[in-house]
């Protein structure tokens, strides 16, 4: 019994030793990031059909079917982010266009959200979020031709590697959407990787 009270103190008094070599993620003038974030990243965001369900028997040659563009666009996200502690809240605005034989469609979300941030570990982080708002949505083709605004919310995570004090690599985000479209709501989807700056006094 003596032996593991001797052993559970020498393990708690090196775990205080080594807590007091390692100072925090920002260095012991400042025990939390900076407030404001700021972020830039590529992104592909697969696009929301707007061709309805077609039932289609022993179509013609040269027949029109009605479909439109439809694969992976490809632009950019900003943001800003308000961060205390491990929360943080986000006003996120993206724009991605994608074009082939058919025409060209562009995706346009403007969403705000909250995201919750692990703690750092090895200059490493992960973070969870969710977010909510709308989405300008522009169809050009020989069959359908439109513009228009619809409800999108958003669901996903990433994980940051900081490289200094203020600037952070995203190594990668993804996010699970549910968007709204001509015939109903549809499941579409989001990757980006970029950099991410941090000011502010904490």
């Amino acid at each position: 019994m003596k032996r593991l009270l001797l052993i559970i103190c020498g393990i708690a008094c090196f775990a205080r030793v080594s807590n007091a070599q390692y100072p925090t993620a920002y260095g012991s003038d400042a025990d939390e990031p900076p407030p404001f974030e700021v972020y830039a990243l590529a992104s592909a965001m697969r696009t929301v059909d707007a061709t309805p369900t077609l039932v289609i028997h022993n179509p013609a040659p040269g027949q029109n079917l009605g479909f439109t563009p439809s694969g992976l666009a490809s632009g950019s996200r900003v943001g800003l982010v308000w961060r205390h502690a491990n929360l943080g809240l986000i006003a996120d605005f993206g724009f991605h266009k994608y074009s082939d034989l058919n025409g060209s469609t562009t995706l346009a979300p403007l969403m705000l959200g909250l995201r919750v941030y692990s703690d750092e570990r090895f200059r490493t982080s992960f973070f969870g979020e969710g977010l909510a708002g709308a989405y300008r949505w522009t169809e050009r083709s020989t069959t359908v031709n439109f513009t228009t605004a619809k409800g999108i919310v958003a669901g996903g995570g990433g994980m940051d590697i900081r490289l200094t004090r203020s600037l952070v690599f995203r190594a990668g985000e993804i996010q699970v959407m549910i968007a709204g479209a001509r015939a109903g709501p549809l499941l579409t989807s989001s990757v980006s990787s970029g950099l991410v700056f941090r000011f502010g006094r904490p």
